[in-house]
């Protein structure tokens, strides 16, 4: 993608001296560096300002800006927040007294340059009021915050901790994790937030549920759609055995239904204790509308997979970083290259 040997977008590489012109001109270039490939982001940074670089340049300026991202926001220290209360962790709880924060992640593997791919971990947070219902069957969420990193769990969880503490700060709130099955997200969810209720992703749930009925009625569409409707419904009822059993009652057709079969049974049992779905939807609470799952497709899918992209490990974690930096709702993009400006 870039040659990390080229020069830096800089006064020096345009003959133009510092100011506060210039500045903007080098945060719109990260802008759309982190919002398009590289080569389109170029032409239209020389559209717009009149700079004329050239994509190397505007690579490393962009993986450059990344970069100091990360180093500022791993040298600030996580706030103390208002004392986590949950009251909804337990069928015939008492009505909330506290909003919800949900809190969500995933994994998502990223192309690496000389083949292979690394896996990069994303996380999602909002206040529940910014959860938008804007008909029977879409929602929307409209403020929320992201990160995302190619490091290991540990550095990830120190991300998602960072942005909770500075996102909810003294506010009075309840934590809901939401996740899919991946045994590090729980893991990492009671370390942190070991009073928050846990709910496992309905979208994911159903993924398990479309691949049982692919397999089951290969040739008929609609006979798929009329099994996993009905099995969401008996699981919104939080009757998950009578799913397993459902599924378990198929007619026997082929290996790969009995494996998928397995994999769904194998899947309910060991997050049981997250799919008390009746109960969340009694409390209003979220189930899951795949916002987990776009996050990863927002972050990640659209700018760092696209038809032969393949990364350095330096430089999608610098893009992946100020790309969550920029699309989350609140001020860190501003507050980045104010502080930028001003060490510059």
């Amino acid at each position: 993608m870039y040659d990390p040997d080229g020069d830096c977008l800089g006064e020096q590489a345009l003959g133009l001296p510092p100011d506060g012109w210039f500045s903007s001109v080098k945060e719109l270039g990260c802008a759309l560096g982190v919002g398009s490939e590289f080569a389109h982001a170029n032409r239209l940074l020389e559209r717009w300002s009149g700079v004329v670089v050239s994509e190397r340049t505007l690579a490393n300026h962009v993986e450059a800006s990344g970069t100091e991202l990360i180093a500022i926001t791993a040298a600030s220290e996580a706030e103390p927040v208002c004392p986590v209360v949950s009251s909804v962790s337990a069928a015939g709880a008492p009505p909330r007294e506290r909003p919800v924060f949900y809190v969500g992640a995933d994994g998502i593997h990223a192309p690496m340059r000389g083949g292979g791919t690394s896996e990069a971990k994303v996380g999602v947070m909002f206040w529940e009021h910014d959860h938008l219902r804007l008909c029977p069957t879409r929602s929307i969420v409209k403020h929320r915050e992201y990160v995302a990193t190619l490091e290991g769990i540990e550095t990830f969880r120190e991300h998602l901790n960072r942005c909770y503490a500075q996102t909810v700060q003294q506010q009075p709130h309840q934590v809901v994790f939401l996740g899919d099955g991946a045994a590090w997200i729980w893991r990492m969810a009671e370390l942190l937030f070991p009073d928050a209720l846990q709910i496992l992703d309905f979208f994911h749930v159903s993924e398990y549920l479309w691949e049982v009925a692919r397999h089951a009625f290969p040739q008929d569409d609609d006979q798929q759609r009329l099994w996993v409707e009905t099995q969401q419904d008996t699981l919104k009822q939080s009757q998950w055995c009578d799913v397993v059993n459902a599924a378990q009652r198929l007619p026997p057709r082929s290996d790969a239904l009995a494996t998928s079969i397995e994999r769904l049974v194998s899947y309910m049992r060991h997050n049981q204790s997250r799919i008390d779905y009746q109960t969340y939807r009694q409390q209003g609470l979220m189930i899951g509308s795949g916002v987990v799952e776009s996050s990863n497709r927002r972050i990640i899918t659209v700018r760092l997979k696209q038809s032969g992209m393949f990364w350095s490990k330096v430089g999608a974690e610098a893009v992946m970083n100020l790309r969550a930096c920029y699309l989350s709702s609140s001020t860190r993009w501003q507050d980045f290259w104010r502080e930028h400006s001003n060490h510059s």
